[in-house]
């Protein structure tokens, strides 16, 4: 009976089913592997859009409420608190007062003499005098500080 079969491709033809199965579920493998691949980007991709999402929210909600404390700040009330507080304004009749703090150069402590200086509110204040800290002087105040602090030691 072996010798009635003939061999034409080299393989059998049961060979030749089997290679072609193993062939296909290597694909199949790849194919699954692939799409796994793709599944984890797609849920990635979407965690990412929800935290976006929400980060955008935070900032629209943020925003509205800098818009409105923008607009309570056109208030008469809030811009005389605020001139008061920042520029050392007054109003009408009103007086600024400060004390002065004269430095004991030898000791390094600030002594104060209890005097308190008053600024009329018609005239300019000009320059205070040299170790006097003042509300709306940042750097003068920063320079009184190195001078006083840093520089000496």
């Amino acid at each position: 009976m072996e010798k009635n079969v003939k061999v034409i491709g080299g393989l059998s033809r049961k060979t030749k089913i089997n290679i072609f199965i193993i062939v296909f579920i290597v694909f199949l493998l790849a194919m699954v592997l692939s799409s796994i691949n793709q599944i984890t980007n797609i849920i990635k991709n979407r965690e990412k859009l929800f935290e976006l999402e929400q980060k955008l929210n935070w900032d629209r909600q943020n925003n509205i409420k800098l818009l409105a404390q923008e607009k309570s700040l056109y208030k008469k009330e809030t811009i005389e608190s605020e001139a008061r507080k920042q520029f050392n304004m007054t109003k009408g009749l009103e007086t600024n007062y400060f004390v002065e703090i004269v430095n004991d150069i030898k000791s390094g402590t600030g002594i104060s003499d209890g005097s308190i200086k008053n600024t009329d509110s018609g005239s300019s204040q000009g320059k205070l005098p040299n170790g006097v800290y003042s509300d709306s002087a940042l750097w003068e105040n920063l320079k009184i500080f190195y001078d006083s602090e840093i520089r000496q030691n």
